[in-house]
């Protein structure tokens, strides 16, 4: 053989292994990718394979996971990491030799002489900012800018898929514990409501997106006593709706006790909720008791948003009782609130869903719309009353979702005319 064809055999080998060496790299990146290896040691690997292989003197990449960031870099001053991707990068959609343009908006940009685009599905995912690499005479420039581009797609499509894979498992969880959570608040709500001689009752539920905690209920004690109530838990989700179902149980409980004093029975409710909560959450919570006999509503306020109560002679607002529960171990302060009823007495109790709800303009839903409701509609039934309601949530709300669960409890308990 000629010294000549001795030389082109070398050539040929050498760019063989040239060609090997970069087949090796792609097959351990696709090793890392099938072994499911975080983010951070892809784009160590990346960076190792840029560096080594391009022999450049720095480079940057720009990449995408809810805003734009720096992942991976070498030799990158301050001023370099001043680009703003959506002004300097994003006119950029293919390879460019940027040493080719007249001028840079950002002084950073004129750092670097190749930027790579990388997109996916038409959507930006990353942008490769190096330096022009070093090359022999064995290798040439353009392959080594496919090689850049190849590695950099294959990471960042790989990153972007997992990524995408772990918000959808993140998505089918809470999805799971949303399903979960509802099925545990329904069974917080009566399977039937009163509507008899004594007592009507009417309920509206509007779920957050995020199901929470509400909870109401009613229940005959005996022939002449019922009580209802209605409690709000901090918190959202399963763990929430689970709370508020153990303090349902533990409070049916307790109101069948003879408690000597209202102090007593509030005390061991919350001496319940804070064992329970281990003073993480706490409840807000309005209960009543009445007597058809003797025609009294006793009634304590757990720190829950007042209830409105309404006659004919006007309004007021059942307030008496003491703090939230599950904060405290021991209740500074209880005072129990008694109302004689002697005329068609309505009571609208609710969650802080429904007053902390906004309209377009920034205002909450007051109070006083709620007491004009009530004022206005006294000889309507519950259940009118809670869809006049509703119609003026929607209309209030407009287009804003709802902040948090409402639920509503209409009570009508009826007069010694009828």
């Amino acid at each position: 053989m000629t010294v000549a064809g001795l030389n082109v055999m070398s050539i040929l080998s050498e760019q063989l292994k040239l060609k090997q060496l970069e087949l090796d790299t792609l097959l351990d990146i696709t090793i890392a990718i099938n072994s499911n290896e975080p983010a951070a040691v892809l784009y160590e690997i990346f960076s190792n394979t840029i560096i080594r292989q391009l022999h450049v003197e720095r480079f940057m990449l720009l990449a995408f996971d809810m805003e734009w960031s720096v992942a991976a870099e070498h030799n990158v001053a301050d001023l370099e990491m001043e680009i703003d991707v959506e002004h300097d990068l994003m006119p950029f959609h293919d390879i460019t030799m940027l040493q080719e343009l007249n001028a840079f908006n950002n002084k950073g940009l004129s750092s670097f002489d190749i930027v790579i685009p990388v997109y996916h599905k038409e959507q930006a995912l990353a942008y490769l900012l190096l330096t022009e690499p070093r090359v022999d005479s064995l290798d040439d420039i353009s392959n080594k800018i496919k090689f850049a581009k190849t590695v950099t797609n294959i990471v960042m499509v790989a990153i972007e898929n997992k990524r995408l894979f772990n918000r959808e498992k993140r998505q089918e969880a809470m999805q799971r514990e949303l399903e979960l959570a509802a099925q545990v608040q329904s069974m917080l709500i009566p399977d039937k409501l009163p509507k008899n001689d004594n007592v009507e009752l009417d309920a509206l539920y509007l779920p957050h997106i995020n199901v929470g905690g509400d909870y109401y209920d009613f229940m005959y004690l005996n022939e002449e006593e019922f009580f209802f109530c209605i409690a709000d838990i901090s918190g959202k989700g399963i763990g929430a709706a689970l709370l508020m179902a153990n303090f349902q149980g533990q409070l049916r409980e307790l109101v069948k006790k003879n408690h000597p004093t209202i102090d007593e029975f509030i005390q061991e409710l919350n001496t319940g909720v804070l064992h329970n909560t281990r003073g993480e959450k706490f409840i807000t919570m309005f209960l009543g008791k009445y007597n058809t006999q003797t025609r009294i509503l006793k009634y304590i306020n757990a720190g829950h948003n007042p209830p409105v109560l309404a006659t004919k002679k006007g309004l007021r607002m059942l307030d008496s009782g003491c703090t939230i529960l599950g904060m405290f171990e021991r209740l500074p302060s209880v005072r129990m609130g008694q109302v004689p009823i002697v005329d068609d007495t309505t009571i609208l109790c609710y969650t802080d869903g429904l007053t902390d709800l906004e309209s377009d303009d920034g205002e909450t839903f007051s109070t006083d719309t709620i007491g004009n409701l009530l004022a206005a509609n006294l000889k309507e039934p519950v259940e009118e009353i809670n869809r006049k309601l509703a119609a003026g949530i929607m209309r209030f709300r407009n287009e804003n979702g709802f902040g948090d669960d409402i639920t509503v409890m209409t009570l009508r308990i009826k007069g010694r005319t009828n």
